[in-house]
C-alpha cells in the first residue's frame, strides 16, 4: 500500500510540476514582449510559480538565515546537493534573482533549454577546461552586472546525504570577483527525491533550508592552488557546520 501511494503521489507531483512550469513559461514569454533584458522578469515570475508548486505538493519548506543575506549586492551561494528538486528550492527560498551554472546538456533539451538561457542560467562542459574557464569569466559578468550566482560545488548529487568533497573550479570566480559567499545547506530534499529515482517520497515532505553568515575572501588577479584550496576547504566547512548541526 505505501508503494501504490508513493507511485500515486508522484504522478500527481511531476504532473503539477510539469503543468505548473509550462504556465510559469507561458506567462514569462507573453509578459516580456518587447522587453529587452528578460532575465529578471523571468526570475521572478519563476519563483512565484515554484512557490505555488510546493503548495501544492504539500512540501513543508523552513527556512532560517535570511538575515545573513547582505542587502543590495550580489553574492555568491555555495550549497549542498542532494536531489534534482534542489535547483527549485532554491529559486523558492532565495528571496532575490539568480543565475545557476548547470550542465551543458540540459541546455540542449527543446524548450527547457531557451527558457535556461532566457532566464540568464550558464552551462558548463566540465569535460573541457578552455571552454569551463570562458564559462567561470562569464559567471564573473554576471556577477559585477549585480545578479547573484547559486553553485553545488560537489558537482553532483549525494546518494547518501553525506557531504561530499568540493571542486575548486569555482573558487576562481570567488577569488577574482571579490564577492561575498552564503554557505547554504539544503536538508531533506534527498529524502524526498532521492538520486537515481523519480518517486517522490510523500512522508518526506519537510524540507529545511540554511543560510550561514557571509564569508568574505580577499579579491585576487590570479589565484593559486593553495589560495584554491583554502577557499575550498573553508567554504566546505561552514556548509557542513550547517548541514549537521
Amino acid at each position: 500500500m505505501k508503494k501504490i501511494i508513493q507511485v500515486f503521489y508522484s504522478i500527481y507531483a511531476w504532473f503539477i510540476s510539469i503543468l505548473i512550469w509550462c504556465i510559469s513559461y507561458f506567462v514569462a514569454v507573453f509578459s516580456t514582449i518587447g522587453i529587452k533584458d528578460k532575465e529578471g522578469k523571468y526570475n521572478s515570475i519563476e519563483r512565484a510559480f515554484t512557490k505555488i508548486t510546493f503548495r501544492l505538493m504539500g512540501i513543508n519548506l523552513n527556512i532560517k538565515g535570511l538575515e545573513n543575506i547582505p542587502d543590495k549586492e550580489p553574492v555568491i551561494f555555495v550549497s549542498n546537493h542532494q536531489s534534482v528538486i534542489d535547483i527549485k528550492l532554491s529559486i523558492a527560498a532565495i528571496p532575490r534573482n539568480f543565475s545557476f551554472v548547470s550542465k551543458e546538456v540540459v541546455f540542449k533539451i527543446p524548450v527547457l533549454g531557451k527558457y535556461m538561457r532566457t532566464s540568464g542560467h550558464i552551462g558548463i562542459r566540465r569535460s573541457d577546461e578552455r571552454y569551463a574557464y570562458g564559462t567561470l569569466k562569464e559567471v564573473i559578468r554576471k556577477l559585477d552586472g549585480g545578479k547573484s550566482i547559486v553553485f553545488f560545488p560537489e558537482g553532483t548529487r549525494s546518494i547518501n546525504g553525506k557531504l561530499g568533497s568540493f571542486k575548486r573550479g569555482i573558487s576562481m570566480v570567488i577569488l577574482r570577483s571579490g564577492r561575498k559567499v552564503i554557505p547554504t545547506a539544503i536538508i531533506g530534499s534527498g529524502g524526498f527525491l532521492p538520486k537515481n529515482s523519480f518517486l517522490g517520497n510523500p512522508e518526506n515532505r519537510d524540507i529545511r533550508f540554511k543560510f550561514g553568515k557571509p564569508l568574505e575572501f580577499p579579491k585576487v588577479e590570479k589565484e593559486n592552488k593553495e589560495q584554491s584550496k583554502d577557499v575550498m576547504e573553508k567554504i566546505r566547512s561552514e556548509v557542513s557546520k550547517l548541514l549537521y548541526n
